[in-house]
């Protein structure tokens, strides 16, 4: 499959080749030509070179392979990133533009450095060339603009592009599966919240005349009782996840090991209490008493979880069991 005639290929590469080749051939020709500066001046240069931080004089030669490496290194490792496809557009353009910047400042900076250091005109030398540097780093930052602004990555044929197709496809065939999906966010209930910070402040505040810390610790012995029972819950075609503050995956279960779920308005110490638990077999949780998503796994095991309303609950519910013992496609 062709997009813009034979110009975008889809065939599933990860790196755009041509972003590729240019993120690696030009930090190449800056070294080369800084190789060639330096071999023109090279007879200015009886003493050895001072690195541009500083320190002591070293050879012509180690000068050079410190600045090639800076060049290639930092152009060809920021611009190679910017030839990920994996990447969202507009973080491809920075990094390129970023690389063009950096690279090119380095280049400048040991520019300036061999034409301070060189004899010109019976000038006392310097160990960087103020004004080059200026210009040439002014240069830099408006190249790496440009490159930013104007550079337009490949449309790749990715991963997700292949699961939109199989979802179009098989929403032809079944238009009410291709929407199973849903989010939500859980956390206790206000009053719930209030009781806990109430619990851990008032206690500290009196033990606060023993140490300051001791209040901070009840403090953020409280905080962290209200963090762990907020997470957010995603479920599509493939899995039911369940991430403690949208960042640790407590409660993970795939379509395909599901049997069955059931929305019911449950207590949470019938099934072991607030919070992520797993005892018996089963794995829970529960923000709060009240409407839940009770699962019933292939192994025998439970799993339930809460939901803001019973509501959700059913339209939760509902999507798991459509989905029950379906393998991802």
């Amino acid at each position: 499959m062709t997009r813009n005639g034979n110009r975008n290929t889809f065939s599933g590469r990860r790196l755009d080749a041509r972003a590729l080749r240019f993120a690696i051939i030009f930090p190449v020709l800056l070294a080369a030509a800084l190789i060639i500066g330096s071999v023109l001046i090279s007879a200015q240069l009886p003493h050895g070179m001072v690195f541009p931080w500083g320190g002591d004089s070293v050879g012509v030669t180690t000068f050079l392979t410190v600045g090639v490496a800076a060049i290639v290194l930092i152009g060809a490792g920021l611009g190679s990133q910017g030839a990920r496809t994996s990447l969202p557009r507009t973080l491809r353009r920075v990094l390129l533009g970023l690389a063009m910047a950096a690279q090119l400042s380095a280049f400048t900076l040991f520019v300036a450095a061999l034409l301070g250091q060189g004899a010109h005109g019976g000038l006392p030398p310097e160990r960087v060339d103020g004004f080059v540097l200026l210009m040439g780093c002014g240069l830099a930052a408006a190249m790496g603009i440009v490159l930013a602004m104007t550079f337009k990555p490949d449309e790749q044929w990715t991963p997700a592009d292949d699961l939109a197709l199989a979802h179009m496809l098989e929403a032809q065939e079944d238009p009410t599966e291709a929407n199973d999906k849903l989010a939500y966010f859980l956390h206790p209930r206000s009053s719930v919240i209030l009781m806990i910070l109430l619990a851990g402040i008032l206690p500290g505040a009196f033990l606060a005349l023993i140490s300051p810390w001791i209040l901070l610790a009840t403090v953020l012995a409280a905080l962290l009782a209200i963090g762990l029972l907020c997470a957010t819950v995603t479920v599509d075609r493939t899995q039911l996840e369940v991430k403690l503050l949208g960042l640790v995956p407590v409660l993970v279960v795939p379509c395909q090991n599901l049997t069955a779920a059931v929305s019911l308005d449950i207590l949470a110490r019938d099934y072991g209490g607030w919070g992520p638990r797993k005892h018996s077999g089963s794995a829970t949780f529960l923000s709060y008493s009240g409407a839940a998503v009770v699962l019933r796994l292939d192994d025998g095991g439970k799993a339930a979880l809460s939901a803001p309303s019973l509501d959700i609950a059913d339209e939760l519910s509902t999507i798991l069991n459509r989905r029950a013992g379906k393998a991802p496609r």
